[in-house]
């Protein structure tokens, strides 16, 4: 499942080995490369992370650039420790 396979095609792989037999385990596999495209490209995000906090009656409001989500991240966490 983390690998995002569903676990009803494992467990048909798993029944159509059995069924080969013996044979198809004794087979000689051998390992093919194959050639993957660069990543996708993440579109970029069109909006700002808007934050408003609020703690008695001071009210803070902040704008995060969004291609900075890692640091905003690091931010908050800190912010809440």
């Amino acid at each position: 499942m983390s690998h995002g396979i569903n676990a009803n095609v494992v467990h048909g792989w798993r029944k159509s080995v059995r069924q080969a037999g013996v044979m198809a385990i004794n087979q000689q596999r051998e390992f093919v490369p194959i050639q993957l495209g660069p990543p996708a490209a993440q579109p970029a995000p069109d909006r700002d992370i808007e934050v408003e906090l609020h703690r008695g009656t001071l009210t803070m409001k902040i704008t995060w650039p969004a291609g900075a989500i890692a640091d905003f991240a690091v931010w908050t966490r800190e912010l809440l420790r």
